[in-house]
């Protein structure tokens, strides 16, 4: 397992033995941004603070209530749950360390060794590298993730998302939503770790930052998937892919960032 700098063992509610000094950084608001979260999908803003997800909400509410945070403008960002490389390496050895900051500068919070294939109850596939039945595999309850395969024309998480919502055979695509849990949540899963799959109050602060982008709610599956993609139903919003891929401005992984465009691109 490859953990970026920061990361703690968990990614459920952080207890107090978990939080090191570094965790007593100003809490820091960003304001401005999507969130993606099923629990509060219309927050403009959320606090980071002490290593976790302290609070989310409307803007104006955030500056009167936490006034003495350090104040990030991120308008227009997408704020997600970062990828997990569930197939870093092809042969099961450790993943290099000299690769985490490349890693991190494509979203990615976390790589694990290993093939892929089944590993502690879930499929894990390089959807760049190989085909798979992704919707008869969802329909069977089988929890997917993705990763890289150790492969360097593999290595954008966004692509995973694409392969397996665009590139696939029509009849087993899914839709980017469940592309993204796979590439994230899953991948968490296969880790030991429970994630919600979307970013809420008192979990850790592990996120990515994305450019400002246009969001949609998408899907290329022929089959009825059990979400809506109106997005009067509130259904978290993701990049459009079909515009590009999106650049991760900024990785934070336990509440400390682990790489950092920011500024340059936002001023």
């Amino acid at each position: 397992m490859s953990v970026l700098p920061g990361a703690h063992e968990t990614l459920e509610r952080v207890t107090e033995n978990d939080r090191t000094a570094t965790d007593r950084a100003a809490p820091v608001l960003y304001t401005g941004i999507v969130l993606y979260s099923a629990q509060d999908p219309e927050a403009a803003a959320m606090l980071v603070a002490d290593g976790l997800i302290a609070w989310t909400g409307p803007e104006d509410t955030a500056r009167r209530i936490h006034d003495g945070a350090d104040v990030v403008d991120a308008t227009g960002c997408l704020v997600t749950p970062g990828f997990v490389d569930a197939a870093a390496t092809s042969d099961g050895t450790a993943p290099d360390p000299a690769g985490d900051a490349e890693a991190a500068a494509r979203g990615i919070v976390l790589r694990l060794p290993g093939p892929t294939g089944e590993r502690d109850g879930v499929r894990v596939i390089a959807p760049v590298a190989e085909s798979a039945d992704y919707l008869d595999l969802l329909a069977a309850g089988v929890p997917l993730a993705f990763g890289s395969a150790g492969r360097s024309d593999a290595a954008d998480p966004w692509d995973w998302v694409r392969a397996a919502a665009r590139h696939s055979p029509a009849a087993q695509r899914i839709s980017d939503r469940a592309a993204f849990l796979a590439a994230t949540r899953g991948g968490q899963r296969v880790a030991g770790r429970r994630h919600p799959g979307s970013l809420q109050t008192g979990i850790e602060a592990t996120f990515v930052l994305w450019e400002p982008w246009d969001l949609t709610v998408q899907s290329r599956a022929e089959r009825v998937e059990t979400w809506s993609t109106d997005p009067r139903s509130r259904t978290p919003l993701l990049p459009d892919l079909d515009q590009g891929t999106p650049r991760a401005l900024r990785t934070v992984v336990g509440g400390i960032v682990v790489h950092d465009r920011l500024e340059q691109v936002l001023g």
